[in-house]
């Protein structure tokens, strides 16, 4: 995990932000809102050498934000790999794919809020997770995961 942390500070220097918007725009990644199943909240895909961040379009700002800093870990990451057909036809871990999106959305979306001092708070996960709308799970694994 801290060569995700790596990752991450490496955008973040690059791009000069921690938005994960603002770094699909830079890296022409083109983010979609479609209709789509409750249960999905994102996806990424390539057509044509185009890459997309297809995003349920029922998702709060919270949701939205935090799924498509997810997906934009996977493009990242993982490049063109496909975890649905990785489930079809391998025994890959799909679990340890979405693990590690989890953990670069996390370091990417509290980059920020972990270089500010808080001066009358002890940043625990539970605070962090009520101060960023992240859920806590994805906070622990992040920074105190394997």
């Amino acid at each position: 995990m801290k060569k995700i942390a790596k990752t991450v500070k490496n955008i973040i220097e690059k791009y000069g932000t921690a938005d994960p918007f603002a770094i699909c725009e830079e890296m022409e990644i083109q983010v979609l809102d479609l209709s789509l199943p409750e249960s999905i909240n994102g996806f990424t895909i390539t057509m044509e050498g185009i890459k997309f961040v297809v995003l349920n379009d029922m998702l709060d700002y919270y949701r939205r934000k935090i799924t498509a800093a997810h997906e934009l870990g996977h493009i990242i990451l993982h490049g063109s790999t496909n975890t649905i057909q990785l489930s079809a036809n391998t025994s890959f871990c799909i679990s340890r794919i979405e693990k590690e999106a989890d953990c670069f959305a996390a370091h990417l979306l509290l980059s920020e809020e972990l270089s500010e001092v808080y001066e009358d708070e002890v940043l625990t996960s539970e605070f962090l997770s009520k101060k960023m709308h992240i859920p806590k799970d994805m906070i622990e694994n992040a920074f105190f995961g394997e």
